[in-house]
């Protein structure tokens, strides 16, 4: 396929085999093309300030490699990742006890609940990337306060960003307004998340040396092996950790509330004793099965190849529909259905979910380049449901929740939701 608005060529995989085949054989050098405007805005624009590290949104090649090295150790491993779960679930608690304060005529939440949603969200990544709360429950947030700021900015960006860089713009020949609002956008971004680390390297500097590694947030771990790559990785995690979280928490509790079975499965998993909770990630799987964040994995080729007598020649886009792949009945049997016993199922069940190919289904993207904030998103997301299904029955009235596609998949408003204290 030609690419659109002179982007690169681009070939589409529905095979899994075929996806394996080419994505396995490009892990030495996994090139995932970013945002040109974001390429520009790091490398050009404000190149100084970068100064040659530009995180694992735009990086590509030996630069990537590095940066990811260094970061992998204070956001892969579990057991550090862990240590952040009390300080999570009071956040989980304080976000509880907002939603009983604010919602409307005692049980409904429609126009609020996404902005409340993403306060969360980035009060949870902000306390595990910089070791410190934002205030964004608080009924004292302002459209002016910073943390404001950071939300609007994550959700102007993915807008202005997909207008620029799928349909026609002339903003590689001369500055278009959509593009100076988009630069102006990231500008705001950065210096505002900048804030925020120099507030969290004082802090940090006022500690002293002398804490425990597992006290320790994301960012102070990093600035002991490379300021750059802190400063760099807490700005990503400000940015990329916000509307993600937060879509996956609404897709899972939009299937809870029209499955209300499987909801009562779950609030007596949570009530139980069990500390394994496995239906909890069995749901979360399940709605990341039905609808991923980001709908396709890419990768550029950087070699011939050849699927199926057919030649890929290098500087092609390597696509994988990893969502419309998880929704067909060959790899699932009734897909269009939340059943998250799937993940529980042993082998002879129809329903096993491994029968599908393991490429199938990439909600985090795949190999040495799939997202490094899977544990914490996770750990973030499993500790909110704990306490919303335990404190609430959760419905849904109205028609079906519409799904929107732009860079990532968002959720048309409003959101039917509606909290009745559970029994």
């Amino acid at each position: 396929m030609n690419g659109l608005f002179a982007r690169a060529n681009m070939v589409i995989l529905f095979e899994p085999d075929d996806i394996d085949q080419v994505y396995r054989s490009l892990e030495a050098n996994p090139l995932r093309p970013g945002f040109d405007t974001m390429v520009y805005f790091r490398e050009v624009l404000k190149k100084d300030t970068f100064d040659g590290v530009y995180g694992l949104t735009t990086a590509q090649g030996p630069k990537w490699r590095d940066f990811r090295t260094k970061v992998n150790p204070a956001l892969l491993k579990l057991k550090l990742v862990r240590v952040y779960t009390s300080a999570l679930e009071e956040i989980a608690q304080d976000f509880v006890e907002r939603l009983k304060r604010i919602k409307e005529d005692k049980t409904y939440m429609t126009n609020k609940f996404d902005y409340e949603l993403t306060k969360w969200s980035l009060e949870s990544v902000a306390l595990v990337g910089l070791g410190a709360r934002l205030g964004c429950l608080t009924d004292e947030l302002t459209p002016e306060h910073p943390a404001s700021k950071l939300m609007k900015c994550a959700k102007d960006m993915m807008l202005l960003s997909f207008k620029l860089e799928f349909f026609p713009n002339p903003w590689k020949y001369f500055a278009t307004p959509t593009f100076k609002k988009l630069m102006n956008t990231l500008d705001t971004q950065w210096n505002v998340s900048t804030l925020y680390i120099e507030m969290a390297r004082k802090r940090i500097a006022e500690r002293g040396h002398d804490v425990p590694e597992e006290d320790k947030s994301i960012i102070e771990k990093l600035l002991a092996i490379d300021e750059r790559v802190a400063i760099m990785m807490a700005n990503e995690m400000l940015l990329a950790g916000i509307d993600t979280v937060a879509f996956t928490v609404t897709s899972l509790l939009y299937h809870l509330a029209i499955n209300p079975e499987k909801q009562e499965k779950l609030r007596q998993e949570i009530r139980s004793d069990d500390l394994h909770k496995r239906y909890l990630r069995a749901c979360l799987k399940e709605t990341q099965r039905i609808w991923h964040v980001i709908p396709s994995n890419l990768r550029r080729s950087d070699r011939d190849h050849v699927v199926r007598g057919y030649h890929i020649p290098p500087g092609v886009d390597v696509i994988a529909p990893n969502e419309y792949l998880s929704n067909l009945e060959k790899y699932y049997p009734r897909p269009k259905e939340f059943i998250p016993e799937r993940w529980l199922a042993d082998k002879t069940d129809p329903l096993y979910y491994g029968n599908a190919h393991p490429m199938v289904t990439l909600p985090f993207g795949f190999g040495i380049r799939s997202c490094i904030g899977r544990r914490i998103a996770e750990l973030e997301i499993e500790i909110l449901m704990k306490k919303l299904i335990d404190e609430f029955k959760v419905t849904w009235e109205g028609p079906p929740i519409k799904l929107v596609n732009k860079l990532m998949n968002s959720f048309e408003k409003p959101y039917n939701f509606r909290f009745e204290t559970a029994k």
